[in-house]
């Protein structure tokens, strides 16, 4: 059983010439945000496809895995890569641009901000690069927004969609592709001093129009969408999240991202183990939806 298979015999819509406009009122719930609410009237919203953890007794028993470590067929059918399977659900997605300014990373989870990098396009294939330039330049960046004392990168994802590959294929190993999954990167419990994990996500090259970031306002999260999920790798096992549907997540994207602008995503902070009201985020990428025309 491969990555994909647990998406069923699913087969993609033709992405369609023109963008449809969504029934759905996405700003109507937001508690406490008169002020974001009624700026945010003209903000253009659509669907989009997007896939969710599909509840299963299954969970009950077994805590959903991945194994990002090749699958010997001769360790039988009870090994496979993933127990985890998808529902697919159709949301609505507003769209930010012009109104950037609105969101932060405290009160929703994420922002959008100008990011600068020496690195052109196909640099970012070399890891030395990436490391020792690239890390440099996300730390200046991230120190000017935030302000944090210290900042430490400690891991990358370069993504490059593969139209060969099936829908929400994870990609093997070095071709990471296009996730469609709600999901957060990265879950935490334990800190001596408040700190905060942030995914620093910009495009290699824009505008961006194909399998844009939607990220998720925190505020409509609730603790019980939350499913903790481990990643099995070869040397250790991480923990990420995956979620339950939920009809009152809200989802925001930016049209036409360019290479200079980057989401900071917060995917923990330790101070919301004192504060629920410190936000973090949950994300993922809009394989096949109706944002463009």
């Amino acid at each position: 059983m491969d990555s994909t298979s647990s998406l069923g015999d699913y087969v993609a819509p033709p992405i369609p010439t023109k963008c449809q406009q969504s029934i759905v009122e996405p700003f109507s719930q937001l508690a406490n945000q008169a002020e974001t609410t009624s700026e945010l009237e003209s903000a253009k919203c659509y669907q989009a496809s997007v896939f969710y953890m599909k509840p299963d007794p299954l969970y009950d028993k077994q805590k959903p895995y991945f194994m990002n470590v090749p699958i010997d067929p001769a360790w039988g059918p009870k090994i496979k890569q993933t127990n985890v399977s998808y529902t697919r659900k159709t949301i609505a997605v507003a769209d930010v641009r012009g109104h950037e300014r609105l969101f932060s990373l405290d009160k929703h989870g994420f922002c959008l901000q100008d990011i600068h990098t020496s690195l052109e396009y196909h640099d970012f294939t070399n890891t030395d690069l990436v490391v020792t330039r690239y890390y440099q330049e996300v730390q200046v960046f991230l120190k000017q927004y935030t302000g944090a004392t210290e900042i430490l990168p400690f891991d990358f994802q370069v993504r490059r969609k593969d139209p060969t590959l099936p829908v929400g294929s994870r990609g093997a190993p070095g071709k990471a592709q296009p996730f469609g999954v709600v999901h957060a990167d990265f879950a935490e419990k334990y800190a001596k001093k408040r700190f905060q994990i942030i995914n620093v996500w910009k495009p290699l090259r824009g505008p961006v129009y194909s399998s844009p970031l939607a990220v998720c306002d925190y505020r409509t999260v609730k603790t019980e969408d939350m499913v903790p999920t481990d990643i099995v790798f070869p040397d250790f096992v991480g923990e990420t999240l995956n979620f339950w549907p939920n009809p009152n997540h809200r989802f925001y994207y930016v049209d036409g991202q360019r290479e200079d602008e980057a989401w900071m995503i917060k995917c923990f902070d330790s101070g919301s183990t004192t504060d629920p009201n410190i936000a973090q985020c949950m994300c993922c990428l809009l394989e096949h939806c109706l944002v463009h025309s």
